[in-house]
Parts: C-alpha cells; sequence; structure tokens
C-alpha cells in the first residue's frame, strides 16, 4: 500500500520536526480519503505518536490499543502504553504492561528502565536495583543508569567503577546528558573524599552539559522566567471571565516555591492519610500561561480560554471532578496566584522554603536537567531574587491564602509544623500523617524519591558550610543573602 506508507513518511517528517499538527492533518485526510483501505499498524502508531506529540493522553491511550488489536505481541506499542497507565496514576497496569512487553522481548532495555524506574519511584528498590543492573548489562556504557544506581546504592559506584567512568568521558563520544551524569557521578565521589575543589570542577561541568542536553530549550525558557514571566504576574489583563461552576466547587492544594526546600515531603504529608489526587509537577498553568505569552507580547489573560484548557488536562488525566481536592506540586505556580484563584477561587497555597544557602547548593548539586534555571549559581540567585520579590507581592495580596512552611521547623517540630499544615487546609490531623514512610504505594517521581522514604530527619545546618564561599561575590548584589 503505496499510498498509506507515503502518508506515513510525509507525517514521519512533521513528527521529527514537533510539527504534530501538520502531521495529523496529512494523516486524518488519508483516512477519510481512503475508507475502503484497511490502515495497518504503522499508521496507527504513527497517530500515536502524533497524539503523544500534542499531550493527547486519551487518542494517544486508543490508537496504541488498536496496535495491539492488530498485534497483541507487539512489546513497543506495550510498553507505550504503561508509559500512558502511569501518567495516569495506574501503578498496577503500568507494571503489568511493562512486564508483558519484557516477557516478549527479554532484552528490550527500554521496558527494563522503565520498570527500574517504576520501582525506583515507588520505593521498591530491591528490585529496582535488579533491574538497573541488567539495564547495564545490556548497555554498560550508558552512564545514566549508573547514576541512578547509585542513587539507591550509596556503595554501588567504587575506584573500579570511577576509573571506567573515566576512561568512557574521555574516550567515548556521549550526548550531553551522558557527560552530565558522569560528571555528577564523579563531583559525588570527591565529596565523599572531601576535595572540594575537585568537587566542584566536576559540577561546574556536569551543569555545563546539562544545559546544553537541552540548550535551545533552556534558553527559551531561562529568557522567560527572566524577562517575560517576572514583568507581567502583577499586572494581568484578564478578559473573558465566564466561570465555571465545577472548579468553583473544589478546594485545591498547590505547593510552590524552590527547588528542594521540602515540597515533596510537605506533598506526601498532606497524602499521608488523605485520598488526594495529585497531579505532581505537572505545570499545567504555567504550559498554558508560557504558550499565551510566546504568541502575545500583551498581559492579556483569557480566564475562559485557560478554564477550557484546564478542564480538558484534568479530563486527560481521568481526573474526578466530583471530588472536591487535589493537590498541585508545581513549582513554578507563585508567578500565577492571580490566575489561579480566577479559575479556582477556594484554592489554597503552601510556599516551602529552607536555609537560603543551603537552599542555592542544594539545587546546583541536583541534576534538574528540565529546570534552565539551576545550571549556573548566577542564574540560580537571579531566580531566586524574582522569587522573592513575586512571593512577597502575594504574601501581601493574599496573607489568608499562603502558608509558608520551613524546612527546618518541620525537621524541629514535625508534629506541631503538619498540625498547623492540616488546619491551613482544612484537613483532620491524626498520627498517621507522620507514618508516611510506612506507606508502600506511593508515588514519587522528584529527586527527593529516596530521602522521603523514611521519616523526618533531623535539619542538618552544616551540610553545605564549605560551599558557602562560593557566595562571596555576591553578597553586595543581593541584599537577602547572609553576610556574615
Amino acid at each position: 500500500m503505496p499510498g498509506q506508507l507515503e502518508a506515513i513518511k510525509k507525517a514521519s517528517f512533521f513528527i521529527e520536526n514537533k510539527k504534530y499538527n501538520e502531521a495529523k492533518k496529512i494523516l486524518l485526510e488519508f483516512a477519510e480519503n481512503n475508507k475502503n483501505i484497511k490502515l495497518d499498524i504503522k499508521f496507527f502508531f504513527t497517530m500515536y505518536l502524533v497524539s503523544n506529540g500534542l499531550k493527547d493522553i486519551k487518542n494517544s491511550k486508543r490508537y496504541l490499543e488498536k496496535c495491539l488489536k492488530i498485534d497483541d505481541k507487539n512489546h513497543i506499542a506495550l510498553n507505550n502504553l504503561a508509559n500512558i497507565y502511569l501518567k495516569e496514576g495506574n501503578l498496577i497496569k503500568a507494571e503489568k504492561f511493562y512486564l508483558k512487553a519484557l516477557n516478549l522481548n527479554k532484552n528490550y532495555l527500554l521496558a527494563i528502565v522503565n520498570l527500574a524506574i517504576l520501582y525506583q519511584d515507588t520505593g521498591k528498590l530491591d528490585k529496582s536495583k535488579r533491574f538497573y543492573l541488567r539495564a547495564i548489562e545490556l548497555a554498560p556504557k550508558r552512564i545514566s543508569l549508573y547514576f541512578n544506581l547509585s542513587r539507591i546504592d550509596e556503595n554501588f559506584i567504587d575506584d573500579e567503577k570511577i576509573n571506567y567512568l573515566i576512561k568512557l568521558l574521555k574516550s567515548e563520544k556521549k550526548e550531553f546528558s551522558e557527560l552530565s551524569y558522569g560528571y555528577f557521578i564523579l563531583a559525588n565521589y570527591e565529596r565523599k573524599k572531601k576535595n572540594f575543589d575537585s568537587e566542584m570542577n566536576y559540577l561546574k561541568r556536569a551543569n555545563d552539559y546539562n544545559f546544553q542536553s537541552r540548550k535551545l530549550a533552556n534558553q527559551e525558557t531561562l529568557n522567560y522566567w527572566n524577562n517575560i514571566i517576572v514583568k507581567k504576574y502583577n499586572n494581568l489583563n484578564f478578559v473573558n471571565k465566564k466561570k465555571n461552576t465545577i472548579f468553583e466547587k473544589i478546594n485545591p492544594l498547590f505547593i510552590f516555591g524552590l527547588p528542594r526546600s521540602g515540597s515533596t515531603i510537605t506533598e506526601v504529608l498532606l497524602r499521608s492519610n488523605n485520598d488526594i489526587y495529585s497531579f505532581g509537577e505537572a505545570s499545567i498553568f504555567n504550559g498554558i500561561i508560557a504558550n499565551i505569552f510566546r504568541k502575545n507580547e500583551k498581559s492579556d489573560i483569557n480566564l475562559e480560554f485557560v478554564g477550557d484548557k484546564v478542564y480538558k488536562i484534568f479530563l486527560a488525566r481521568n481526573f474526578d471532578m466530583k471530588k472536591n481536592r487535589f493537590i498541585d506540586k508545581s513549582l513554578e505556580n507563585f508567578f500565577y496566584i492571580d490566575v489561579i484563584l480566577k479559575i479556582f477561587p477556594n484554592a489554597k497555597f503552601i510556599n516551602t522554603t529552607r536555609n537560603i544557602e543551603d537552599n542555592i547548593f542544594a539545587i546546583y548539586k541536583q541534576t534538574l536537567s528540565k529546570i534552565s534555571w539551576t545550571h549556573s549559581i548566577e542564574d540560580i540567585l537571579r531566580y531566586m531574587d524574582n522569587y522573592f520579590k513575586v512571593i512577597d507581592y502575594f504574601i501581601k495580596k493574599y496573607p489568608d491564602k499562603i502558608f509558608t512552611l520551613k524546612l527546618e521547623d518541620l525537621s524541629s517540630k514535625p508534629k506541631e509544623i503538619t498540625k498547623k499544615l492540616y488546619n491551613f487546609c482544612d484537613l483532620i490531623w491524626t498520627d498517621e500523617v507522620l507514618e508516611f514512610h510506612k506507606k508502600k504505594d506511593v508515588l514519587i517521581s522528584t529527586a527527593s524519591n529516596i530521602q522521603v522514604r523514611d521519616k523526618i530527619q533531623k535539619y542538618d545546618f552544616d551540610r553545605y558550610k564549605p560551599y558557602k564561599i562560593l557566595l562571596r561575590n555576591f553578597l553586595d548584589q543581593y541584599n537577602w543573602l547572609p553576610k556574615k
């Protein structure tokens, strides 16, 4: 069927260039004009790729199911369907379909890695380790596997592996992301040996490669944080203020702040004895609003448009609209408080904080590849400066809507602080709140997913002391930096 193959070929060109709507048009027109032709698995899989690129979960799932009706032993389709179940929060089905894919192809690396990550994110660390080791056997030169496994097993990286990784970094041509993981491993190894200068040298290289791995996207989003939203957040012009009565009945909780400030533990605590759906770090509002401002220099926000977009995302994520509460932990949402309150008038916000110097280095030392401003001390400080200005503005504007949670206070007075948190959120506190670490079915996909598997620890005030000397050149530039 050359006609079908030609349509797939044309669509694939647009998919490669991320022009998904153009690809969709080609495929749908072909299907409409050739109703007498039996569409094959390649056609439906290409339609899945288009839908996935458009973040259309419903149709992504539908086209994969069509693929499996044609060939129920297609391990690639099974793996991708598992990915969708994972996005929907259906962990049981996600695991089932990953395992199905693997049973059909025991050396299918993608399914092996996906299972390793799933088990890691659900706290099944022994299982995760076994799958990472299996993946390393199949792909011994993939450095990211060593990095992920080193987060589970601190003793996994030894001198022999360090020497092997150094040789790989010097002799093999690697993607920037893989180079970044390698230098993060080396930095952590030097930290353990208390070689501060070597650690910082490796950290700089790791972060430089991290930025380069998504250079165009990072440059674009860095410009957005530094030059666009920071100039618009407090002078938005709302139009088409049609209200969604469904949203008015919901009492959502938005957790925001800086990365590595206690947001994950806060989310886990709120969900520990409550059946509250969490969207995690879905960046729903940022995705909608940033896209508006990319196309329009004005500060107009069409609330009917935003509300409709949010509603469709909720449907795609299978959120039960009858539930009166959900959690959104997209950390950048402090920029969008005005917009969120227009859509969800009953929303409440938890602003997580910690010692600011510690926070700087906790961010810099973490591999946060999708957050453009985290790859240099200069960019971190600039973003933080904007964060302080924005959050101060909104705390003054909505003092009863924002609860500030300090990580140090939570670690020293967990019962007292969690009771205050629950009271603010209109939730009922019980002793089970502090037993969160005993739950076995919690999915945590953030950088803190290993830490929060244990009970709340005492705050370590000395952990980042050796690094604070690196801030001396910025003390005059930012008055919120401690001068001592």
